[in-house]
């Protein structure tokens, strides 16, 4: 289950990212956690995480890890005392700015950079892709390059011209077998991606190398 220090440090980055601020403007210790008139953890991530970190938990367990697209480190928190060391990559600079933040109040060995999937060696002992599957546009041939023993991503049945079972079969085509199909749904799903693009339910798959 997460913890209330780890929805605090959500909070918090979220804070700093959406108002341009820095730690030095705003302290973690002197940030209120839950402040309403800020932004407060939703419920429904707290389902989101247990089905990446608590089914996934053997993918994670003192290995490296390399997140790919991982925007601000939202999930870094959940690594804190079991990764052995943490990869974060994003194109965006201003996210990995505040990843980089995020970073210092988890005790994680880090290696945050911009950068995307396409310029790196995606090699790690787990992969993540968290969000972003579908906003790839050359997805295909960036699961192709995959160089690990666990792969945990999520994405839609449909989307970007790129079906869920398109994913599968790369995969398993590499030599992984799909470990868990996990239907991540909460009542309203506002946020569950524009609807131009994404299409039908959302998934966490988890992937073990055979």
């Amino acid at each position: 289950m997460i913890s209330d220090k780890n929805k605090h440090r959500f909070e918090y980055i979220w804070h700093l990212y959406n108002t341009n601020k820095i730690e030095e403007d705003l302290p973690f210790d002197k940030h209120v956690p839950c402040d309403s008139s800020v932004w407060q953890f939703p419920k429904h991530l707290v389902e989101y995480h247990r089905l990446i970190f608590e089914i996934g938990h053997e993918s994670f367990k003192d290995k490296e890890v390399l997140d790919i697209g991982c925007g601000i480190s939202w999930y870094l928190g959940s690594m804190e005392n079991v990764v052995k060391k943490y990869i974060g990559i994003d194109p965006d600079e201003k996210s990995i700015k505040y990843a980089r933040i995020m970073s210092k109040l988890v005790d994680v060995d880090t290696d945050i950079s911009v950068a995307s999937a396409e310029e790196i060696i995606c090699k790690a002992d787990t992969i993540m892709m968290l969000s972003v599957t579908h906003h790839i546009t050359k997805i295909k041939n960036i699961l192709e390059n995959f160089q690990c023993e666990n792969i945990i991503l999520d994405c839609w049945e449909e989307g970007n011209n790129i079906n869920i079972d398109d994913i599968i079969n790369i995969l398993t085509g590499k030599g992984f077998s799909l470990s868990g199909r996990h239907l991540y749904d909460y009542i309203g799903k506002e946020d569950m991606g524009d609807a131009n693009i994404n299409y039908g339910n959302r998934y966490i798959l988890h992937f073990n190398r055979q």
